[in-house]
């Protein structure tokens, strides 16, 4: 929850100082604020992250969240949870999809790598 905060004070200085963020740092951001919702334990945010969530069927966008809740109960029963989320790299092909590759901290001080895949919908990224 920490992290969510500090990413939004991050995000309102960005805006004040009037400086305009790049792809990269727009993708990396989308990428580590959907991350933070499953590490505050908060799984259909993370689903409404999902670039067409809407459109999908409403049994399919239920599946979708019991999967991620299960993921998040299963992290935190065998590693002690999700406890951070830094993007590290990113390729963005044709400034419409990206990879943004995240360092995952979880409770028990292990860390991984994971690759995000994002795509840009003229407003924002979202979870491909």
């Amino acid at each position: 929850m920490k992290k969510l905060f500090w990413l939004y004070i991050l995000c309102l200085l960005l805006a004040a100082c009037g400086k305009k963020l790049n792809d990269h740092e727009k993708a990396r951001l989308a990428a580590e604020e959907y991350y933070g919702y499953l590490i505050a334990g908060d799984a259909d945010s993370y689903a409404r992250s999902i670039h067409n969530y809407d459109s999908l069927p409403a049994e399919y966008r239920t599946q979708l969240c019991d999967m991620f809740a299960q993921y998040i109960d299963d992290e935190r029963s065998l590693r002690g949870g999700l406890v951070a989320a830094t993007a590290i790299r990113d390729t963005i092909i044709n400034e419409k999809y990206a990879y943004v590759f995240l360092e995952v901290a979880f409770g028990d001080s292990t860390i991984e790598q994971v690759s995000l895949p994002l795509v840009c919908t003229g407003k924002r990224w979202m979870l491909k």
